[in-house]
C-alpha cells in the first residue's frame, strides 16, 4: 500500500514476474512431496503384492489421486490461512479478497479450480495477468483475488486503485513466458526418455536386492 489521495486508496499488485518466481518455487516444492509420495506408494504396492493375489494394483490411479490431494491441501490451506504459499512468502506476496483481507476456503477451492482453467489454453489465464491493470490471472477474476505485497494492509475504502509493480514489462515477460512453453516439454521429454529407463532399471534391480 502506498498510501490515500482524495478517499482513494493505492494498492501495489504484484506482476506477472515475481508470481512466476513464487510459482515455480512452489511447483518444485509439490515436485518434491509428490517425489515422496510416489515412493512410499511404491513400498506399499509391492508390499500389497506379495501378501495378495491381487496383481493388478491400481498404482497409477492412486499416484494421481495422491498427488491432486497433496496439491489441493496445500495451496487452499495456505491461501485461506496466510495467503502465502512458501513461494509466495519467500518472495513477499500475498493473496488477499476485494477487501485486502485474507480469502475464505471457499474462496481458495474457488481459485485453486481457476488454475485448471487458466491452464487449458496455452496458459493463457496465467500470461493474462502480464496484462492486467490489476494483474489479475482468469483464476483471480473468477475468485476475486488479487496478489499484493506482504506488507499490504486490509482496504480502508471502496475506492481503491490498482497500480502495477512491473509497468511495461508485458511483453518481455510475454516473450519469456513463450519461450519456456516451447522448450520445457521439450526438455521434458527428452529427459524422460533419457532417464526413465535408467532410473526404472536402477529402481527394479533395486527392489531385486531389497526382496
Amino acid at each position: 500500500m502506498r498510501g490515500q489521495q482524495d478517499s482513494t486508496q493505492t494498492i501495489v499488485v504484484v506482476g506477472f514476474g515475481r508470481r512466476l518466481g513464487a510459482a515455480l518455487l512452489d511447483l518444485v516444492l509439490l515436485g518434491f512431496l509428490t517425489f515422496v509420495l510416489v515412493t512410499a506408494l511404491g513400498f506399499v504396492s509391492i508390499f500389497l503384492e506379495m501378501f495378495t493375489s491381487e496383481q493388478d494394483f491400481p498404482f497409477d490411479k492412486l499416484i494421481i489421486l495422491a498427488a491432486a490431494i497433496v496439491a489441493l491441501v496445500y495451496y487452499v490451506g495456505y491461501w485461506s490461512t496466510s495467503g502465502q504459499t512458501l513461494g509466495k512468502t519467500l518472495l513477499g506476496l500475498k493473496v488477499v479478497d476485494q477487501t485486502g483481507s485474507p480469502i475464505s476456503t471457499g474462496k481458495a477451492i474457488l481459485r485453486y479450480f481457476g488454475y485448471f482453467i487458466s491452464a487449458a489454453i496455452f496458459s493463457l489465464g496465467f500470461v493474462w495477468i502480464a496484462f492486467d491493470k490489476k494483474r489479475q490471472g482468469w483464476h483471480d477474476k473468477i475468485a476475486g483475488t488479487y496478489v499484493v505485497e506482504v506488507d499490504t494492509e486490509p482496504f480502508e475504502t471502496q475506492a481503491v486503485e490498482f497500480v502495477p509493480s512491473d509497468p511495461g514489462h508485458a511483453w518481455v515477460l510475454l516473450a519469456v513466458w513463450v519461450v519456456l512453453l516451447i522448450i520445457g516439454p521439450g526438455c521434458l521429454l527428452g529427459s524422460l526418455l533419457l532417464l526413465g529407463p535408467a532410473i526404472s532399471a536402477a529402481f527394479t534391480e533395486l527392489m531385486r536386492t531389497v526382496l
